[in-house]
């Protein structure tokens, strides 16, 4: 009976690692390809305005607006003032943007985005670019999504990283948190746009056309939109085009509790939309959709700290299998973590911050009952707390 329970416990595990380290493999391997183009019969005008949406970015938003008008943006550069207390509208105008301020009850960056589609459309555009109040882009931003849509993408997703600090070194805690965010929204996306897979949608640095709005609409009420506005995508035969040369960059949080926090709803959002949006994936793949399968299996894949936890958690189980199992899943943590190292500008110390990972492993397990509490349904778009910057 002993051995039974054990040996359950075991192909427990297994089935619990697996989506994970399954689509570590995939990127790894489509990371040797070329992404593919879309394929588009003939060439069209995109009218392409700038979307963001701003909750209290009294501190940031001048320096975003500033670094899309130097790239390109113009004058449909729109931001969203949504339930603002503070000089997010103000700074925002000084700063040359056109500003829409937006209060209502519902707090989620959805209604945000919904709203500044609506009046962005209705001047003209016919595609929609979507960039966080808290980021700088790269000067070739709107150029390259452009250039992309007008090849026929329906949409489109950036490189979105981590900025660096303005001054001074790199703690070994931010540069390893910066390498799993390389990793998760370049390296995974490089990888399923390799295989020809929908990239994934990260919620900055995205664009949608107007026809892509209409064929599937923005209906979506997590505080997740990106995961689950992709998943409504993949689910309607919609693929997300991958922008290799541009990027975005958001400025990290502060340390400590605002650091817990906003990693807790990013956890707790993609865990409640993994729940909702198995019956749509299911259906579009049994429909014929392959590239649902992947999208399934990113949805309820593991945070990689808490997967290599339970690659840890295998030692005390004395069976074979699971061991080898496990050394496969080390095998290509180890690769995956080297090509993420190598897509980024230091790789050599980007490695040497590994050193501090069982710190971080440790921390990410504390900060289980946030991730928790913030999978609720009712959970709200709040304003990260971040140092100033100034423009």
């Amino acid at each position: 009976m002993e051995r039974i329970s054990i040996t359950v416990l075991a192909v427990a595990m297994a089935l619990f690692a697996t989506p994970l380290f399954l689509d570590l493999a995939l990127c790894v391997a489509g990371n040797l390809f070329r992404a593919r183009k879309p394929r588009s019969a003939n060439a069209r005008e995109i009218r392409l305005a700038v979307v963001v949406p701003a909750h209290e970015e009294e501190l940031m938003i001048a320096r975003t607006v500033l670094s899309l008008k130097a790239a390109g943006a113009g004058e449909r550069l729109y931001v969203v003032a949504h339930n603002c207390t503070d000089g997010t509208a103000k700074a925002a105008a000084a700063a040359g943007a056109q500003v829409l301020e937006l209060s209502d009850r519902r707090r989620a960056k959805s209604a945000a985005l919904r709203h500044g589609f609506t009046v962005a459309l209705n001047a003209g555009a016919n595609a929609l670019l979507v960039v966080d109040a808290d980021s700088v882009v790269s000067a070739n931003l709107l150029a390259a999504t452009r250039a992309k849509l007008e090849q026929g993408a329906e949409a489109t997703q950036c490189r979105y990283e981590l900025e660096g600090p303005a001054a001074g070194a790199w703690h070994p805690l931010a540069r390893l948190r910066a390498l799993a965010f390389r990793g998760m929204n370049v390296l995974r996306a490089r990888g399923r746009a390799g295989l020809g897979f929908s990239t994934g949608l990260f919620g900055n640095g995205f664009a949608v056309t107007a026809a892509t709005l209409e064929r599937v609409p923005f209906d979506v009420r997590s505080i997740a939109e990106d995961v689950e506005y992709h998943t409504r995508l993949v689910a309607a035969g919609v693929q997300v085009y991958w922008v290799d040369d541009a990027f975005v960059f958001a400025h990290s949080p502060a340390s400590g509790r605002a650091q817990a926090t906003q990693e807790a709803r990013w956890e707790g959002g993609r865990l409640h939309v993994a729940s909702r949006a198995m019956r749509r994936l299911l259906g579009a793949l049994f429909s014929g959709r392959w590239q649902a399968a992947e999208t399934l299996i990113d949805v309820w894949s593991l945070p990689l700290s808490r997967g290599i936890l339970a690659l840890l958690l295998t030692i005390f189980l004395a069976v074979h299998w699971l061991h080898v199992f496990a050394l496969a899943c080390a095998g290509i943590t180890a690769l995956y973590v080297l090509q993420a190292a190598l897509l980024g500008p230091e790789p050599l110390r980007d490695l040497g911050a590994l050193a501090v990972a069982p710190l971080y492993i440790v921390w990410k397990a504390l900060i289980t009952p946030l991730v928790l509490r913030q999978s609720r349904r009712r959970a709200g778009w709040a304003r990260t707390k971040r140092e100033a910057h100034q423009p």
